[in-house]
């Protein structure tokens, strides 16, 4: 439940230069903390996109290709209690903690996590994205033209899974047809080309903004049991992320590429600054 909601600015003894929490836990409960929103009373938001936004901390299969498959395992590990390196399930991605130590070994390939028919334990480092984020991040109004954002609660190490951008698994036609490409992640399973929306239904990734100068890298990530592999689109830290430190990512020039507003990221190293510039 919200704590002010949508009446909150008519509060006359609100002090107009505080943070404002509108929501306690926007998750609801989804996530292992709470992730609530602030907004900040010297410029106004638009609150209204919580009221019709449904926090879910999973893919929903509105495609019917997740219930569809075949249910044949996949990789399948018998290593006892901590995966090696050398596991036939392991991309090699990740150290003994669970932390990525090559960013780049990261962004190559889909990194391959054990999955739940294999027999090694639940705290193996190959079990990473999988089981969630563990890092508390709240959502808070960053300014007027970049909106909503995502800012770290705690300082958050290098190479840190941070979380799943979840929504609507939906077909390229549904994609089309729903005309903003805003909140579009592409992703398949197998070799079905298939989009993530987040508009509508999604968890805090949703609200992470663009830089030109990131400090979150996006990896395809697999952990399914079944040989049709959903791949799952991860955010990991590329630095240590100070505690009240916006988390951004780079959307990408394909995103850039028809949109009519310049990018406000504010980067030294910014690409999209010139209103209507083609890029690429």
């Amino acid at each position: 439940m919200p704590i002010l909601g949508k009446e909150w600015y008519k509060g006359s003894r609100v002090n107009k230069h505080q943070p404002l929490m509108l929501y306690e836990d926007i998750s609801h409960g989804c996530e292992r903390f709470a992730v609530p929103v602030f907004s900040n009373p010297t410029f106004f938001m638009d609150t209204l996109v919580f009221d019709t936004f449904k926090y879910t901390s999973r893919i929903i299969d509105n495609t019917g290709s997740l219930a569809s498959r075949s249910a044949t395992p996949t990789f399948v590990c018998r290593c006892a209690g901590q995966c090696s390196k050398h596991c036939e399930c392991s991309s090699g991605v990740y150290g003994a903690g669970g932390t990525v130590e090559d960013m780049d070994q990261l962004m190559w390939d889909t990194v391959r996590e054990c999955n739940e028919n294999c027999e090694c334990a639940l705290w193996c480092g190959n079990r990473v994205a999988q089981k969630g984020a563990m890092h508390p991040v709240e959502i808070f109004a960053r300014d007027p033209w970049c909106g909503w954002g995502v800012r770290a609660s705690v300082d958050i190490p290098f190479g840190t899974f941070v979380g799943e951008y979840t929504g609507e698994l939906i077909d390229d036609e549904e994609a089309t047809d729903r005309h903003d490409s805003t909140f579009l992640f592409e992703t398949r399973v197998g070799s079905e080309s298939l989009t993530i929306d987040a508009k509508y239904s999604g968890n805090y990734t949703r609200f992470i903004n663009h830089s030109c100068s990131p400090n979150v890298k996006v990896a395809n990530v697999s952990w399914d049991y079944d040989e049709i592999q959903l791949i799952h689109m991860c955010f990991y830290t590329d630095k240590l992320i100070k505690k009240g430190e916006e988390l951004t990512i780079d959307y990408g020039e394909a995103w850039w590429t028809n949109k009519k507003f310049a990018c406000m990221c504010g980067s030294a190293e910014c690409r999209y600054k010139a209103k209507n510039k083609k890029f690429g």
